[in-house]
């Protein structure tokens, strides 16, 4: 067996370790610096195996901080609990447990817990320390595990401390427990010796006073059997008449009871009917309260019926105004535009045939006279020019320069004015185009407008008609509200009623049950079980009775039995009792089908006696089994008397239709039965109650799909009448903009001819001016080139004076012309502004608000359109308030039929409550009478009670007496009266007055003494026995004790000598038992004398006495030729391989399964660091020599040297970086390479040290003592013997 791996967390310093990599089974070497976690890797391991250090962690304030002490506080949060886990390798079977190759064993470790687990299961410490126990872990030896400081401390040891720590490898202290335990049993013993003959000499004188005691007691019980004699027959006289009292009283009770249960049925009678007229008045009040909703309903709608008549009849009045108004106002317009045409005829004509032509006529022989004269002055300008260049000029070049000048400036004016008329021209062309184009937009949305007022006239007419929908859809579910708020008051009253049947029925049940039965509800669906093939439901829901007769004998012979649940298969009835038991949602008793046992019930063949299951009941096939369950053995008798006789000879409960149960164990139950306490009727109420809420629910339902759906017709009407009226309004609006489009179109018409008159009156003007141009341009050209003088030309001058005069004439002409075209403007004028700002003004005035004022009534853009709409508008209002006025008389009529259910209704309320008052008082005497009677069954009960108690008294009395006596005896007093009796019975009493004094339990107190005397006897006699059984077990245990000792000195005595062998090949050991004889020897023990009478034991070889033991000594050589030395006279590295050796033969003797070293090597130089390294490596490696065959042992070592590092077959290195410690795999050159860096680090702060200390240490000198000196000289030179000796 060895260790495989260790696991820990949150342990120390280790955090989270993982599983570390397998151990090797032999030499395992861990290396780490100072403070990295070795040490705390060995307590783990400790720590796990519960040794001393950490077997008691208990929860007081001091072990919590020992507790604390073990969790790791690193970096991090803190811990709260911590655990080691080793996993031991079990193929050899060291631990007792089957079919384990490996054993893991772990201990968690918190503020609060301290567990073991053993193969992943929680085990406890004993089970833990046997089970270690038994594969060789032994307490007394706890050398397996060796820590820092054990060499030094058994270094230090005295020779007594050695014997101590001998004694606890022999195990003596399991000696030393047992000898201290058979003292105290000898002890105990002792004292119960002593007590039992302080008992025993009391008993003997106790026995002497019982036999004075026993002769009174004779006499005094022949005294008491003649007065039990008379007690007797006194108690029994007395008893039959208490028996024949209470018969009469049984007689009187029943009949009473008879009267009671008649009483009970008229006031259960009375109840019922109180209930019913109390259920049928709160109906009428709800019916009285439905229907004053109705009569406020109809109250609003009469309301809205009467303001919607008169609103119609005002529109209608409206309406019929508007039409007379307006076709008087058409007629008048009319009128007034058949006189503005004949007007505008007539101006027209008078423009256009008379006006209009002369002023044009005037107006073209204007311009043309205008035109001359300008001609004229223009070459009249000509001549004086030419005429005053012969003087201006000096040379005809300069005059014709000047001519070219003016021609130039001429022909550009030319040109603009050409251009300008041009742009007149295309203006005017673009003008004309343009009013081409309006008149056809205008004509086009004149067009338009047209069809779009047929439209509006459709559109309304259908708006009208929807509205007309919406209002009739509007009445109609206005009477489904109302009809299904009747309803919603109905469903109401039934779910109120369901609801008391549903409290009616928890009342019959447990609390717990109720809770069950409503939760299963829900886990039934939840689970998605199937109802009638896997869940049945209540034993009462899965039959019917055949006759209400039965009613009462059925809920009797099943009682609680009604409650409990039909399931298929106990499957089904775990896993809704796991839902209840988890949730934690009542009780409830299943009846699963497959598991029913069920016996063939053989019923009797009478006429008396029928089977209630055949008799009573229907029921599905399916659930026959748990029906036979909870009725196969119940008949239905005739009568009481037929019950009793067929329940006793059937072995069957029998039940009668009343309900009296007679049990076939013989008990009798029966009584008066509550009929409203009654389970099935509070079941088949509220089963009829779900049935109409059901049903009204249903109904409630389709009304409400109806009423939703009127309502959602309605919703779409108004809204397809909002979207008409939208549309209506979006073509009104539509319409009123291709008016005021028209309107912009005929305005820019007018705007268009008005410019292409006044083009056409510019371009003339222009054209004379062009050619004037012209002209002045040719006559500048002829003058180029003639020659210059300063007069002109005969022909010029002839030309000059006619023009002149032409000038002249033209002046006059024009002066009287322009009065005759002033005279034809100012006609004109006044004709075109009597036409255009009157006549046609007023026209289009008329036209245009005869057209609005009727479209915005009707829509309409025509006078005749417009009184048809308004007549057609007007016959829809009065069939509108035809239909007002009909609707009206209906509210009317139907509130005048309302109101009159309502008096009916308050009419039947005030009948009820009288006859609720009537009944009232019925239930009044009827309780009086009631009360009477409870009076009277009271008084019965207290005289049956008193009857009872005395039957039972003298029973108890009887019974008191105890045994009777002979019946001779008794006959003597049978016939004497109650008087005589009474008489013996004070006489024989007197008598027994002289015997009070008398021990009545002398002859039992004389056994009793007697039986316990010899059974004192014969414990005292035993214990005598253990006694010397245990004398003998404690010189036993002396005996055990010495030869453990004796041998286990032995044993580590010869191993000390074979491992020092080993360890210093030149030199030698041995142990050495010093005595108190060699103490006298030496003069050193003053006990020495005491000790004399055991010289003879101690001289013996084998087994001397240990007693005599002081102490163990020990003497080492470490070369052949030098002496030997005691601890003592050793230096630091020899006494730690004194020690080392010691530890080595302790385990020999005491093998371990594997061993723990923590810096064993820690004093040695090299050369004793290699023999322990090589002795550790011979250990731990098998052997197959016959002679010495061994196999491999585990060694985990910590060392900071290579010896050990060098021999092991698995190096394992441990690091600590943020106060968390990890262990790692290494390999042996990584681990070497380690432990040669670490040297060096410690030469190097030894050469400083020495350094900084030299001046100190030269100043003190050596202060050792010579005998050390000489100790040290011959250590160096055995040292170097043994160095040469080995080269």
């Amino acid at each position: 067996m060895h260790i495989k791996s260790i696991t820990l967390s949150n342990f120390r310093s280790f955090k989270q370790q993982p599983e570390i990599h397998p151990f090797s089974p032999e030499m395992n070497c861990v290396v780490g610096r100072n403070g990295s976690g070795k040490s705390n890797l060995f307590d783990a391991v400790q720590f796990v195996l519960g040794c001393p250090k950490f077997w008691s962690l208990r929860t007081s304030l001091a072990s919590l901080e020992e507790r604390q002490s073990l969790l790791h506080e690193g970096s991090g949060s803190a811990a709260v609990n911590a655990f080691v886990e080793l996993v031991f390798d079990n193929s050899d079977n060291r631990f007792s447990l089957e079919n384990s190759d490996e054993v893991v064993l772990r201990r968690t470790i918190g503020h609060k817990k301290d567990e073991f687990f053993l193969q992943r299961k929680r085990a406890t410490k004993n089970e833990i320390m046997s089970l270690l126990e038994g594969a060789g872990f032994s307490k007394s030896n706890p050398y397996f595990i060796v820590q820092q400081g054990k060499v030094n401390a058994l270094c230090t040891m005295s020779d007594s401390e050695r014997l101590m720590l001998l004694k606890e490898v022999a195990g003596t202290t399991v000696y030393d427990e047992k000898k201290e335990e058979s003292l105290s049993k000898m002890e105990e013993n002792r004292a119960s010796i002593e007590k039992i003959t302080e008992t025993l000499t009391y008993m003997e004188n106790k026995l002497d006073e019982l036999k004075d005691e026993k002769e009174e007691l004779d006499a005094y019980q022949k005294l008491d059997r003649d007065r039990r004699a008379v007690e007797y027959t006194l108690y029994d006289k007395e008893l039959r008449r208490a028996r024949e009292g209470l018969d009469e009283i049984e007689h009187s009770r029943n009949e009473e009871v008879d009267t009671l249960s008649s009483l009970h049925e008229e006031v259960r009678s009375m109840h019922d009917r109180i209930l019913a007229v109390q259920a049928d008045e709160k109906t009428k009040k709800n019916a009285l309260k439905r229907n004053a909703v109705y009569v406020k309903s109809l109250e609003r709608d009469k309301t809205q019926a009467m303001t919607h008549k008169t609103k119609l009849d005002l529109e209608c009045n409206e309406l019929e105004e508007q039409l007379v108004q307006g076709s008087e106002v058409l007629a008048k317009n009319k009128k007034e535009l058949e006189r503005l045409a004949e007007e505008i005829e007539k101006v027209e004509g008078e423009l256009e045939g008379t006006v209009g032509p002369e002023y044009e006529e005037a107006k073209v022989e204007m311009v043309r006279m205008r035109n001359e004269r300008e001609e004229a002055r223009k070459r009249m300008e000509g001549l004086y020019a030419k005429q005053g260049r012969g003087k201006q000029f000096r040379t005809k070049k300069e005059r014709d320069a000047h001519l070219q000048s003016q021609i130039t400036e001429l022909t550009s004016a030319k040109t603009e004015k050409a251009e300008l008329l041009h742009e007149k021209q295309t203006k005017l062309g673009s003008l004309r185009k343009s009013v081409a184009t309006e008149v056809k937009e205008s004509s086009s949305k004149r067009k338009e407008l047209h069809e779009k007022s047929k439209l509006l006239d459709d559109l309304k007419r259908t708006v009208d008609e929807k509205k007309r929908e919406r209002t009739e859809m509007a009445d109609s579910r206005k009477e489904q509200w109302r009809t299904l708020n009747e309803m919603s008051d109905k469903v109401a009253e039934a779910k109120e009623s369901s609801r008391k049947s549903l409290y009616d029925m928890r009342k019959s049940m447990p609390r717990a049950t109720s809770l069950g039965l409503d939760a299963l509800k829900q886990i039934v669906v939840s689970e998605r079980l199937t109802v009638g093939v896997q869940y049945f439901g209540l034993v009462m829901e899965n039959f019917t009775l055949t006759d209400e007769k039965y009613q009462t004998a059925v809920e009797v012979a099943a009682q609680n039995s009604l409650f409990h649940i039909i399931v298929d298969t106990d499957a089904t009835a775990a896993r809704l009792m796991k839902r209840l038991e988890d949730e934690k949602l009542g009780r409830v008793t299943f009846l699963p089908l497959n598991q029913l046992q069920v016996d063939n019930a053989r019923y009797p063949e009478s006429t008396d006696v029928a089977p209630l299951m055949e008799q009573c009941i229907s029921f599905d096939p399916a659930v026959r089994r748990a029906m036979e369950h909870v009725f196969a053995r119940k008949l239905l008798a005739r009568s009481v008397d037929v019950a009793s006789t067929w329940s006793t000879r059937s072995n069957m409960d029998a039940i009668t239709l009343d309900g009296d149960l007679c049990s076939r164990r013989g008990a009798l139950t029966g009584g008066f039965v509550d009929l409203e306490k009654s389970r099935l009727r509070a079941h088949y109420t509220l089963k009829r109650a779900e049935e109409t809420l059901r049903t009204l629910e249903e109904k409630h339902g389709t009304m409400k799909e109806t009423s939703a759906e009127v309502d959602r017709q309605v919703s779409n009407v108004m809204g397809e009448v909002q979207r008409l009226e939208a549309k209506y309004a979006n073509l009104d609006h539509m319409m009123g903009r291709i008016e005021d489009d028209v309107k912009k179109v005929e305005k820019l018409r007018d705007r268009h001819e008005k410019q292409v008159k006044q083009i056409e009156e510019d371009i003339p003007p222009m054209e004379t001016q062009i050619a004037s141009l012209v002209t002045q341009i040719e006559q500048l050209e002829e003058e180029l080139g003639t020659e210059l003088t300063s007069t002109l030309s005969e022909e010029e001058q002839m030309l000059l004076e006619e023009l002149k005069a032409k000038q002249t004439r033209l002046d006059g002409e024009i002066e009287d012309h322009t009065s005759v075209l002033e005279d034809a403007t100012v006609k004109r004028q006044r004709l075109t502004s009597l036409l255009e700002d009157n006549l046609i003004m007023r026209r289009n005035e008329l036209t245009e608000s005869t057209s609005r004022s009727l479209r915005g009534k009707q829509g309409g853009t025509t006078n005749t359109a417009s009184q048809a709409q308004m007549k057609e508008e007007l016959e829809q209002k009065r069939r509108d308030l035809e239909e007002a006025t009909q609707t009206a008389e209906d509210v009317e009529k139907q509130l005048v039929e309302v109101k009159t259910i309502d008096e009916n209704l308050r009419s039947e309320i005030l009948k009820i409550k009288n006859n609720f008052d009537k009944l009232k008082s019925q239930d009044a005497s009827y309780q009086k009478e009631l009360e009477a009677s409870h009076e009277n069954q009271e008084k019965l009960l207290n005289k049956r009670s008193m009857c009872i108690q005395k039957r039972e008294d003298y029973m108890r009395k009887i019974q008191e007496l105890g045994s009777l006596p002979p019946a001779a005896e008794l006959t003597a007093f049978t016939k004497k009266s109650i008087p005589s009796l009474m008489k013996k019975l004070a006489d024989v009493n007197k008598k027994l007055k002289k015997y009070s004094h008398v021990n009545k339990k002398a002859y039992d107190q004389f056994v009793n003494f007697a039986e316990q005397r010899e059974t004192l006897l014969k414990r005292r006699e035993e214990i005598d026995e253990g006694g010397t059984k245990v004398k003998e077990l404690i010189e036993s245990l002396d005996r055990k004790k010495d030869e453990a000792i004796n041998r286990t000195f032995r044993g580590v005595s010869a191993h000390f000598k074979d491992v020092f062998k080993e360890l210093v090949p030149n030199g030698a050991g041995e142990l050495i038992m010093r005595t108190s004889m060699d103490e006298a020897a030496e003069g050193t023990d003053s006990e020495g004398e005491e000790e004399g009478g055991k010289k003879k034991k101690a001289n013996d070889p084998n087994n001397p006495d240990v007693s005599l033991f002081r102490g163990v000594g020990i003497k080492v050589r470490f070369s052949r030729s030098s002496e030997n030395f005691l601890m003592s006279q050793l230096s630091g590295g020899q006494k730690a391989l004194v020690a080392m050796a010691l530890i080595f033969s302790i385990q020999r003797c005491d093998p371990a399964p594997f061993y723990l070293f923590d810096e064993l090597d820690q004093a040695l130089d090299s050369t004793y660091r290699a023999a322990v390294a090589s002795l550790i490596k011979r250990q731990a490696t098998p052997s197959d020599d016959p002679d010495e065959p061994r196999e491999s042992t585990q060694f985990i070592c910590s060392t900071f040297r290579p010896e050990l590092v060098a021999a092991a077959n698995r190096c394992f290195g441990i690091s600590h970086q943020n106060k968390v410690s990890s262990l790692h795999l290494l390999s042996k050159n990584d681990a070497l390479h380690f432990i040669a860096n670490l040297m060096s680090e410690e030469e190097a702060v030894g050469e400083v040290t020495s350094l900084a200390t030299s001046k100190a240490v030269g100043s003190r000198g050596s202060g050792a003592s010579s005998k050390k000196r000489k100790i040290a000289k011959k250590a160096e030179e055995e040292k170097d013997g043994d160095e040469s000796t080995e080269d």
